[in-house]
């Protein structure tokens, strides 16, 4: 079985950094949200679905604090098509991830998602990349 932390490409989407129409935008209603709306559902969407957001208010409404919040979120996944990955399939790659891989993994969980699931797998993690057991209790 592959590693999904070491598959490149698995899952990766491509954004050509076109304009997307409002309605194919992640955060629906995007055009009726303010700006302080925008932002708080910025965090919960992939690198992909931010570039749209980042296309689309380029084009459309230019707002410097969107697009700053933008600058700060985007940034490379930790392998590519991470965001793509469910939690349990992050955490089965994390036994055989090399210790680069894992800390990339923890600084993007940390400043992203914050899950739970991963964020103790990571924890668990030993500095030989060998997970420690996990208590199922």
């Amino acid at each position: 079985m592959k590693n999904p932390l070491n598959s490149r490409g698995r899952h990766a989407a491509v954004a050509d950094g076109s304009t997307a129409a409002g309605g194919d935008l992640p955060l629906p209603g995007y055009d009726r949200l303010d700006v302080d709306e925008i932002i708080a559902r910025l965090p919960r969407i992939s690198q992909v679905e931010l570039t749209a957001v980042e296309s689309y208010e380029r084009a459309h409404s230019d707002r410097v604090d969107v697009l700053n919040k933008l600058r700060y979120l985007r940034g490379p996944e930790p392998v590519d098509g991470y965001d793509a990955l469910e939690p349990g399939e992050i955490v089965a790659g994390l036994r055989h991830a090399d210790n680069a891989t894992l800390k990339r993994v923890r600084e993007y969980e940390r400043k992203f998602h914050r899950r739970d699931v991963v964020l103790r797998a990571l924890n668990d993690v030993r500095h030989d990349g060998v997970p420690a057991p996990v208590d199922d209790a």
